[in-house]
This record gives structure tokens, sequence and C-alpha cells, in this order.
């Protein structure tokens, strides 16, 4: 809802926009656990989120709504579209679902790289930490002695999730992917990033899971963008609503399915195996 409602604003604000969860993500998770690591209690983070989410509902309210509005106040007056659009107003989703035929079966490739992002992005990193799950981890090897503190460990780690996620975002926004040809081309680059840091993630060394990490984060930011790029430019405006919820929503379905496989990927990784400092049977 969030992705449409911002949709008149242009693609600069929503290339800018969607770069915001992982930006928070990259606060969190980087600044957050190099302070967890010098001994602050990891609740203080929890804390800090609760005390943020008020902040940015205002700053939604006073800042953006009111953008929106003059948005809409200057569609209003504006002739029907040719698609049947008038003023900027979108269809209601049971009315796109009717029309389904108007944009879901090109939405399709979107949608199970959506899957496959989400999968990869809610499997592979909790798989990572139930692999690394010594107090140090092993950089060169299962059986390496160059050992690294976890924590510090995760705040590297966490440097590439977030450098790749935003970054990746920002970067498919500048390019016109102006044809269906070249989403689709794009997509394919974003499904490989993503598979490629899977089959990374596999081999459970250190260092790799860092590029394995990134790549794919890239992916995920990659398929994240020219999704919405996609949406905003070819699907019919009143059809915006629902395609996004569509997309959305498939790529929960694959973000459920990686998080209840975390088992599955951790033996992906681990093949059974223990090892002095990674693949413990309990955590210390």
């Amino acid at each position: 809802t969030f992705l449409n409602v911002i949709t008149p604003l242009g693609p600069l604000t929503k290339s800018w926009a969607i770069m915001g969860f992982p930006a928070a993500f990259f606060l969190i998770n980087v600044l957050g656990f190099l302070l967890v690591s010098f001994g602050m209690p990891v609740q203080v983070l929890f804390w800090y989120v609760v005390a943020c989410m008020p902040f940015g509902a205002a700053l939604f309210a006073f800042r953006v709504v009111p953008r929106l509005r003059e948005v809409w106040s200057e569609s209003a007056g504006r002739a029907a579209r040719a698609d049947g659009e008038a003023g900027g107003k979108g269809a209601a989703i049971w009315d796109s679902c009717l029309d389904w035929r108007a944009w879901l079966p090109s939405l399709l490739p979107f949608m199970l790289c959506n899957i496959v992002g989400h999968f990869v992005m809610e499997g592979a990193l909790p798989a990572n930490f139930n692999a690394f799950n010594d107090h140090v981890v092993p950089l060169f090897g299962r059986t390496d002695d160059h050992l690294m503190n976890k924590e510090r460990f995760f705040v590297v780690f966490f440097v590439f999730v977030g450098v790749g996620d935003m970054a990746s975002r920002r970067f498919m926004y500048s390019f016109g992917l102006d044809s269906y040809r070249s989403n689709i081309i794009a997509l394919l680059a974003a499904l490989a990033c993503c598979l490629a840091g899977m089959y990374l993630t596999t081999l459970g060394i250190g260092i790799v899971a860092w590029l394995s990490v990134f790549l794919s984060f890239w992916g995920q930011g990659m398929n994240y963008a020219i999704g919405s790029k996609y949406i905003d430019r070819f699907v019919p405006r009143r059809h915006n609503l629902a395609a996004y919820s569509f997309w959305i929503f498939t790529g929960a379905a694959g973000a459920i399915l990686g998080s209840t496989l975390v088992d599955v990927i951790r033996y992906w990784i681990c093949h059974g195996e223990v090892y002095q400092h990674e693949c413990l049977a309990h955590s210390r």
C-alpha cells in the first residue's frame, strides 16, 4: 500500500523510498551489533525501534501526505487517460482481479523472481547465524585457525548486506528499462545474483559468506527496484495497487518458505558435521 500511495510522487522519490528499509536494517545491524559487541544490552535496539516508529509515522503524515494531496489536487481536473483512468485514481482490487488479463500475466516473471529473492534472503541470512554459532568465526575454512569475534564478524557481514541491498536499488533506477525484454534480462541478472549468493553460502567459509550475502542482497535489491519500476511504468495506473499487492504477497510467500527451511539450508552448509568453531549443536 505504501509503494502504491507514493507512486504519484514520481520515480526519483520511489527510488529513494525503497532504500528506506535496507537503510534502517543497515543501521540496526551494523551500528547496533557493533555497540552490542562492546557490551550494550541488546534490548536497547528494540527500544530504539519502538521510539522511531511514531516519529516515522509523524514524518509521513506531516511531510509526505501534504505533498501527495497537492499532486492529487493538480491531477483531479485532468481529462481521463487513455486507459480509462480519471484523476490518477486506481480501481478497487476486486475490479483489478476481474480484469486480470490486463496486467497479471506480464507480472508473473516479476512475482517468481520475488519469491526466489525473498527465499534466499530469509533462508540464507539466519542459516549463517545457525552455522557460525560459536563465539568466534573461522575466516578461511571450517577448520581454519584465523578466528574473528562473532559479533564483529556479523557487523562486517551486515555491512555487505546493507551496501548490496541499498546500492543495487538505486543502481537499477539509473537504467531506462524501456521494454519488457530489457526488464526480463535485468530480472535474470538479479536471479543469477541471488542463486550465486545462495551457492556461496553453502560453502560455509567465513570470508566467503560476506561475498555470498552481498550477492544475495544485491540480487534482491535489483529485483525490488526492477519490479517497482516496472509496475509504475507499464502496469495501467488503475491496477497499480493490485499489482503491488500480488507482487509483495508472493515475495512474502517466498520469505515464509525460506524461513521455514532454515534448518535445511544449514544442512547444506554443515552436511551434518560438527566442527570446533562452526556448525555446533548448540550456539555459544
